[in-house]
């Protein structure tokens, strides 16, 4: 018996693991609820008191003082059109506890035009006397149309005392629950809203993250330009002077971070800058919340890797949120792969680490109900270490992650699997933590780059190896500790033997004969459920392979030629009079880059295949479930 329940416990922890793979962080094609519902009790990441004690010098939690902010070279870049708007502003009361957002979605059939029309409907239950033009129509008007005065843009924003919320989706989620909304509204929107909140106004955006949302989902690219648009669209309708903060999380925040530096994207007809001045007063109505930040200055995926690009993936590395843009409120988890990726690539066990995060970090800024791994704490959020900026109008937040995800499928393992993760996670966490160029972090620190400048990839970290041996020899102290703890009465093995439940082994004693249409209808549904398992399992299977075709196609072409442009700015680099450093670079920035990449491409690629194993192993679960 005892056997059979450490088995049982085996299955169910394995196929959790081929669960979490498939849909994780990414195979949320439908609804993912695993993003978009209410946040549970019990976390992963260290309580109050550890977040605190972890922050490094110079970095305070955010409910304290930081000691060395900094504040120069602060620039002002030219703001899009989404500053613009033309409408006399209004008020609205403050947000509650649990909220009704109102929703603008798509209808179920049409163009992208038609959904940009139903979600240009203005906050106010009343219709414009006249039809509004999108950004690009507005642009090419007369001069007229931009004839606001300051006068009226000071009073606008004077009068609207009240923040309206503008809420969007992260990848795979286009239409967010109201639980995902109330969520956000609590622990991001409203505490960094002094002046109170609106009802929130919850937008439809594409989503699209081929091949990670699904094989027939939009690429990132197309995604992006079509959520640019209608984002800008749904701004510029907007009473005008309204306090507006936009939410963002992970692709959404891709969104905000291009609008605040006015992109125009070289596949998109759409142009978001206005021509001509913009009026006094109007920086200050808008500002933007993001989590996930792909585009973070300083650990965004998409901003390590400069000018580079995948036409096979339909992914641009778009680079970093603008330094100084509009106001922004930014928060960061420890090995979140998406926006905290290694500094140094180099480092294998980091971009792992980072990969896996993806799975298990990335998608838990708003957990889940049943979250049970890498559960975030409102707490959590409100304890978040503050790190340096050059600017007070740029707030950045990082929130720490007590386990590492490298570790999680062994801690899959039944009863053992956590006492031996918890033996090798500290001196593990040392040696990943080399790959952020500090050896106690995760993250950022004190001694590094602000936080809202940008910081692309490196080859080696400068640490002192006295220090590395320091936290190699209390690592290893740690480990042996969290061991031993593991087999006493309140550990690991202990909450898993308590949690086993025995079967229901209750017979019925009613008992009655088949008749024969009864025989008959069941062989006609096991042939119909033989023959929907084939097509299922046989569909999910060959999906896989356009993906990875893709995956291959990005490493072969796209990558060797990004290497060869590495190798030419330090031949460049060389040739300016840094000969030893230019010659380093020319070799080892094509070596690092091609690590990194590798890694987190192929970890991908074995994402896309345990969707197709889950599809044939489990025919009736529905991703997103």
């Amino acid at each position: 018996m005892g056997g059979t329940v450490v088995a049982s416990i085996a299955i169910g922890r394995v196929g959790g693991l081929a669960v979490a793979l498939g849909i994780g962080a990414a195979a949320f094609s439908g609804s993912a609820v695993a993003w978009a519902d209410p946040a549970a009790a019990g976390s992963d990441t260290p309580s109050v008191g550890q977040a605190r004690s972890t922050a490094p010098a110079g970095v305070a939690t955010r409910n304290g003082s930081r000691s060395a902010t900094k504040h120069s070279g602060v620039s002002t870049q030219a703001h899009s059109a989404v500053s613009t708007r033309t409408r006399s502003a209004v008020s609205a009361p403050a947000h509650s506890a649990t909220v009704s957002p109102r929703v603008t979605t798509p209808p179920t059939s049409g163009s992208l035009t038609a959904a940009i029309d139903l979600l240009a409907e203005p906050i106010s239950n009343s219709k414009p006397a006249a039809p509004v033009e999108s950004p690009m129509e507005w642009t090419a008007s007369s001069s007229a149309r931009r004839s606001v005065s300051v006068a009226r843009s000071a009073a606008a924003v004077q009068a609207a005392a009240a923040t309206q919320p503008v809420i969007l989706g992260p990848s795979g989620v286009p239409i967010p629950s109201t639980n995902y909304v109330n969520t956000v509204m609590d622990w991001y929107v409203t505490p960094n809203s002094p002046g109170g909140v609106t009802t929130p106004q919850v937008v439809f955006t594409p989503e699209g993250l081929y091949p990670i949302t699904g094989v027939k989902s939009l690429p990132l690219n197309t995604s992006v330009d079509q959520g640019m648009k209608i984002l800008s669209d749904t701004l510029y309708l907007l009473p005008f002077g309204t306090p507006t903060t936009v939410f963002g999380y992970s692709q959404s925040a891709i969104l905000g971070a291009l609008l605040q530096s006015g992109y125009i994207s070289p596949t998109s007809p759409y142009t978001y800058p206005l021509p001509g001045p913009i009026p006094a007063g109007l920086n200050d109505s808008l500002n933007f919340v993001f989590v996930g930040n792909e585009m973070n200055p300083n650990g965004g995926f998409l901003s390590r890797f400069p000018d580079l690009t995948l036409p096979s993936l339909g992914i641009p590395f778009y680079g970093a949120t603008p330094e100084n843009a509009y106001p922004t409120t930014n928060y960061t988890r420890e090995y979140d792969g998406f926006a905290d990726f290694p500094r140094y690539p180099l480092n294998i066990l980091a971009d792992l680490n980072a990969g896996l995060g993806i799975v298990f970090v990335h998608t838990k800024y708003a957990p889940a109900a049943n979250c049970q791994t890498f559960c975030l704490t409102q707490q959590e959020v409100e304890d978040a270490i503050v790190l340096p900026t050059t600017s007070p109008t740029q707030k950045y937040y990082f929130i720490p992650t007590k386990k590492l995800p490298l570790l999680e499928p062994l801690r899959l393992i039944p009863l053992i699997g956590n006492p031996i993760a918890d033996l090798i996670q500290p001196v593990l966490k040392v040696i990943v933590n080399l790959g952020y160029g500090d050896p106690a972090h995760g993250f950022t620190s004190a001694t590094q780059p602000d936080a809202n400048t940008l910081v692309t990839f490196g080859l080696f970290p400068d640490v002192s190896p006295v220090e590395v041996l320091s936290q190699l020899v209390a690592g290893v102290q740690q480990g042996v500790s969290d061991f031993i703890a593991d087999f006493g009465s309140g550990g690991s093995i202990a909450q898993e033997i308590s949690a086993i439940s025995l079967p229901n082994m209750s017979w019925s004693s009613s008992f009655s004969l088949p008749t024969v249409d009864g025989i008959i209808g069941a062989i006609q549904n096991v042939i119909t459920a033989i023959a929907n398992r084939i097509s299922f399992s046989a569909a999910g299977l060959y999906a896989a392979l356009l993906p990875t075709a893709d995956i291959v196609n990005a490493i072969a072409i796209s990558l060797p030629a990004y290497d060869v442009n590495l190798a030419l700015d330090g031949l460049q680099q060389a040739i300016s009079g840094d000969p030893i450093g230019g010659l380093i670079n020319a070799i080892g920035l094509p070596i690092a880059a091609d690590v990194g990449l590798v890694t987190t491409a192929s970890l991908i690629g074995v994402l896309v295949w345990a969707q197709a194993a889950v599809a044939v192993l489990f025919p009736n679960y529905v991703i997103g479930t």
